[in-house]
């Protein structure tokens, strides 16, 4: 049988109320975490550094000991980019001298790295799913009211 959901962070039990009457640790226990630096590593590529920067905008969360997940998925990032390229200057489908056809490399590469950058995409808790699981934020349909709300500022000058 497999476990049960992971288990949620104090922070969210706090923020609920504590409903399940949890024992949490003290608040006095609770450190700040330092930002991760605002500055990409030298050695990303271009779509590296630009991912960096784009996580250190939206997601305020991210701490300095996040940093190698992190790290990790920028260089993931810039890997799927270069597998993309090549193989857009290949195909998917390539043939022995002989006729017979088998699959490029590198589409299982690219799958590979895919689920890979998913992981840590999750880990960092930057899926919806994840961010929902850590109170981070909530996905919330606009209502009908919401909509005409907004219609309304929309067209006032």
């Amino acid at each position: 049988m497999p476990p049960g959901p992971p288990p949620q962070p104090a922070e969210l039990h706090r923020a609920k109320g504590n409903p399940s009457r949890k024992k949490l640790p003290p608040v006095s226990n609770v450190i700040a975490l330092p930002a991760v630096a605002q500055d990409a590593p030298d050695h990303l590529g271009p779509q590296g550094k630009e991912l960096w920067a784009h996580m250190r905008s939206i997601a305020t969360w991210i701490s300095e000991s996040d940093r190698g997940s992190l790290l990790m998925l920028c260089e993931k990032w810039d890997r799927r980019a270069d597998l993309v390229a090549r193989l857009q200057s290949s195909d998917p489908v390539l043939y022995t001298d002989k006729g017979y056809a088998y699959a490029n490399p590198l589409v299982g590469m690219l799958s590979t790295v895919e689920t890979e950058i998913v992981k840590l995409l999750s880990l960092l808790g930057l899926t919806p799913a994840d961010r929902s699981r850590l109170g981070v934020a909530e996905v919330k349909r606009a209502s009908a009211l919401d909509q005409l709300i907004a219609k309304r500022q929309a067209s006032r000058p």
